[in-house]
């Protein structure tokens, strides 16, 4: 955990101190979301069960095969997220249909879930979406807490809310943005939630985001990637990135590829279902092409290859090990989610962000002001052009030269046993 965020904290930093071990501590990791909220949970699971506790998952659908594989007992929520996202009709940038879809399926299927669940934890924590994992717990009487991979989640004066688009505002507007979108959004939830909280046999909720936020949470995002704010909640604690290090090698034919010629570029946009998918990776393709760089194309929820014809300089490919991966790459393109912007600036790879809805225009914020990558590009303002003179900006001085400089303090970084240590210590003291 970074000193000087916690020493900004003041009163935070003296009540965590490092706890005394609690032997068997059953966790429940309740994410609910696409990958990024997902696999850090993968990550702070190995490190609970290297210190003796026993996690287990309550997560989407979609994702139960992948934590199973991995070791851990998982059972699904009830939810396919990556169905919901790609069928026709969702829009995650809408909140009409947001809201349609908290009401009709999420909230539903989460709350139902906990009440069949076969797992008795000591704890729940929560990642993403996860509007029901609070009401688990207190009707458990037991703690919940809530980790979050962006200080734009986290009143704080360094951060806007994650539904504004504009970043750099003085700190003094950020903090007026959360005082007054934070009761808009209680609002939006209390109706919703209550009515769900009724059929559980709970009580009505006054303080909603109080709520959500759960005995405690924790802020797991490099500290000079995304510092917090100093007047973040008393119950907000920070950790370096979890970041999942198990070893994992490139294929062999992804392998070759990267051997030839000068270092290719990176394009995929994770979880995120793009409106122009084909427009997109047309549009990366060409500008790599006028930079005489191959392009390693990851299809990703958006499905990039789709449309793409087979060619000498373009390789398609499913989930790729980033931390493998990226450290070859010349530059990496990306929406700007949590966990990919991290393991760009740990493989010292250059970035551009071309961010499509909320936290995303944070991170893509941040490339810029630390020089790793230049201003970011809202993905439906992209075209061949646009993003050659992008690429063309990373792939040079200064920004390369200052993400080679940034890398080795990201990778020497991880918050997974520091995350342990506040749940600890969440149970002990509850």
């Amino acid at each position: 955990m970074d000193p000087r965020v916690n020493a900004a904290a003041g009163s935070r930093a003296d009540r965590y101190t490092r706890p005394t071990a609690i032997p068997g501590m059953k966790v429940l990791l309740a994410p609910h979301g696409t990958r990024g909220d997902v696999q850090p949970l993968v990550a702070l699971a190995f490190g609970l069960r290297a210190r003796g506790h026993e996690p287990s998952f309550l997560a989407p659908d979609n994702f139960v095969a992948w934590i199973r594989s991995c070791g851990f007992p998982c059972e699904p929520n009830g939810v396919d997220v990556h169905a919901h996202l790609t069928s026709s009709g969702a829009d995650l940038g809408s909140w009409r249909w947001q809201r349609h879809h908290f009401r009709r399926v999420m909230i539903p299927a989460l709350f139902e879930a906990f009440a069949r669940t076969r797992f008795d934890p000591d704890i729940i924590v929560g990642t993403g979406v996860q509007l029901a994992a609070p009401s688990a717990a207190e009707q458990r009487e037991i703690p919940y807490a809530t980790i979050a991979f962006c200080p734009c989640v986290v009143p704080n004066n360094l951060a806007p809310p994650a539904t504004v688009r504009t970043q750099g505002y003085p700190r003094w507007i950020n903090r007026l943005l959360w005082d007054v979108g934070t009761p808009l959004a209680a609002f939006a939830l209390r109706g919703l939630l209550n009515d769900a909280r009724a059929r559980a046999g709970l009580g009505e909720l006054d303080d909603v985001m109080s709520h959500l936020a759960g005995d405690a949470t924790i802020l797991a995002a490099d500290p000079d990637l995304a510092p917090l704010g100093d007047d973040a909640p008393a119950t907000a604690v920070t950790t370096d990135a979890l970041v999942l290090d198990r070893a994992a090698a490139v294929d062999a034919k992804l392998d070759a590829f990267l051997d030839v010629g000068p270092p290719p570029i990176y394009v995929g946009f994770g979880s995120m279902v793009a409106k122009r998918a084909d427009a997109l990776a047309s549009h990366a393709i060409d500008a790599a092409r006028a930079l005489g760089r191959g392009v390693v194309l990851s299809e990703g929820w958006a499905s990039l290859g789709q449309c793409v014809e087979v060619a000498h300089d373009v390789l398609i490919v499913g989930s790729v090990p980033h931390r493998s991966l990226f450290p070859r790459i010349g530059a990496v393109v990306h929406h700007g989610g949590a966990g990919t912007t991290t393991a760009a600036a740990a493989a010292g790879a250059p970035q551009v962000v071309l961010p499509h809805v909320l936290d995303q225009f944070y991170w893509g914020h941040r490339v810029a002001r630390l020089g790793l990558g230049p201003s970011p590009l809202p993905v439906d303002l992209v075209n061949a052009d646009v993003l050659t003179g992008r690429i063309d900006q990373a792939l040079a001085e200064p920004i390369r030269g200052r993400a080679a400089a940034f890398a080795p303090v990201v990778a020497s970084r991880n918050g997974v046993d520091d995350a342990v240590d506040h749940l600890q210590r969440l149970v002990a003291v509850h």
